[in-house]
Parts: C-alpha cells; structure tokens; sequence
C-alpha cells in the first residue's frame, strides 16, 4: 500500500477553519433540519394519503440548491483546484435534475417515463461523468507504471469491489426487469446502472488506494453508495407496482439528500 500522502494529485487548499468552517457546520445543521422535517412530511403523505401538500417537493430541490452552494463557498479551501471545478459542475447538473423530479413527482400528467423525465435522466448521466472523472483522480490504477508503486495484481485482487457491485445490480434489475421494459426504462435503466455501478467502484478506489485524504475518501465512497442504492430504490419507485413503490417513493430522499449533502463536504480541506 502506497504512503498516505501519495495522493494522485498534491492537495494545495488551505484547511477549512474560523468563520468559514462555523458557517458550513450552521449550513450543515440546517439541511438536517430540513431534512428531517422533509422526511416526515413525505411520511404523512404516504401513510395518512393527503394530496395538495408540496412542502417536501419544494425542500427536496431547496436542499440539493443548498449542496451547490456549500460546493460553490469551497474556495481555497479546495483539495485542488480542479477538483473544486468538476464538484461545482457536476451540482450545476444535479440542481435542475432535482427539480425536475419534484416537479413530476407531484404532478398529475407528467409521468417517470415521459420526456421531461428522460431529459433529466441525460443531464443526471452527464453529472456523473464528471463525478467519476473527479472521483477517479486520473485513473492512476490504470496506468502500465501502477505495479511499480503497487506491484502486480491478478484481475480478482484489483476489480473484486467492482465485481461485487456489478453482482448486486445485475440481481435487482433482473428482479425487476419485466416491470422497467413496462415503463420504457429498459435502455435508460441498464446505462444508469452502469454509471451508478462503475461511480460506486471508482469512490471506494480513492479509499482503497488513498487517491484523497481519508475523510475526504470516505465521504466520497459513501455518497456514490448512497447514490447506487438511491438508484435501485428509486427504480422501485419508478416501475409503479402498488405499495412496495409507494414506500420506495418515500425512501429514495433518505438516501439521495444524505448523498448530495456527502458528496459537497467531500470537497473541503478537512485536515493538514
């Protein structure tokens, strides 16, 4: 294992510290605030069937427009400055998608296989790209000069994370596979699912090969595990079969606003 210190790329901020870090902490506590009374409002609706209550819709988008700007107040208190560029461009993505699923997931006529949806879906791609280009730090593992500093490795050592991943995925989509060609998923679903799959595997690489600080690593490879299972729940939720996609509905914020809210702290300075 390579030293600690050996990050792909040099880490240049400065630690997060005074009045900023206490204005992050106060942001912080107000997202889990609204988070919890989000969720209990998503909670109320789904057990107690009220309609015409827009609150948690509302909160969901305001939440993720709230990570932006925790992503955006980074400054030099970056990891490097390129890493501050792709946060910040990957949540410029993630907003208007957020929206857009509030926005459906109240209305009365726009459904999750409509065009609106599917243009979210392209845009949601799109920010992940960019989150696995940040993630993977330039792919190092790649690299023919990796098993200099690594030494050699057969395929299981070095892809087994994947594999696992890749496994548990492969077993819900098939479990669901009638029910996502019902509703028009069966091409957006499997790229999704990749993208999910490969940005999982290439989060916990940081951990593994210590391509960020560890904090930093850590929130990185939890959020894209959230962000996977936000997916499978979310794939529940979407295919409509009675109750068990009701609940779904209302777990798949649990785990997406943790995510946005991992993925924006992932990008300060934590410690020297």
């Amino acid at each position: 294992m390579a030293d600690e210190k050996s990050y792909a790329i040099p880490v240049t901020g400065a630690v997060l510290s005074g009045g900023k870090k206490t204005l992050v902490l106060a942001i912080l506590g107000a997202l889990l605030l609204i988070a919890g009374s989000m969720y209990a409002v998503d909670w109320m609706i789904l057990i107690f069937r009220i309609e015409g209550v827009y609150y948690a819709a509302i909160m969901k988008a305001f939440m993720s427009f709230m990570c932006c700007v925790l992503a955006i107040l980074i400054g030099r208190n970056h990891l490097d400055p390129r890493d501050r560029k792709l946060l910040v461009a990957a949540f410029l993505c993630m907003v208007p998608i957020d929206i857009t699923m509030s926005v459906i997931g109240v209305s009365k006529t726009l459904t999750f296989s409509g065009s609106l949806f599917m243009s979210a879906g392209v845009l949601s791609i799109i920010a992940h790209a960019i989150l696995a280009v940040r993630h993977g730090r330039g792919f190092p593992y790649f690299r023919k000069s990796w098993k200099q500093v690594h030494g050699p490795q057969t395929l299981l050592q070095k892809y087994w994370i994947l594999l696992v991943i890749l496994a548990t995925a492969v077993a819900a989509m098939a479990l669901m596979w009638e029910d996502i060609v019902r509703i028009n998923h069966q091409v957006i679903a499997p790229i999704y699912t990749a993208f999910f799959c490969f940005n999982t595997w290439v989060a916990w690489e940081t951990v593994r090969y210590r391509l960020y600080p560890r904090p930093n690593a850590f929130l990185a490879a939890l959020a894209m595990t959230g962000w996977y299972v936000t997916e499978i729940v979310g794939e529940i939720s979407n295919i409509r079969i009675g109750p068990a996609s009701d609940y779904a509905f209302a777990m798949v914020w649990v785990f997406y606003g943790s995510n946005v809210v991992l993925v924006a702290l992932s990008g300060y300075r934590w410690r020297s």
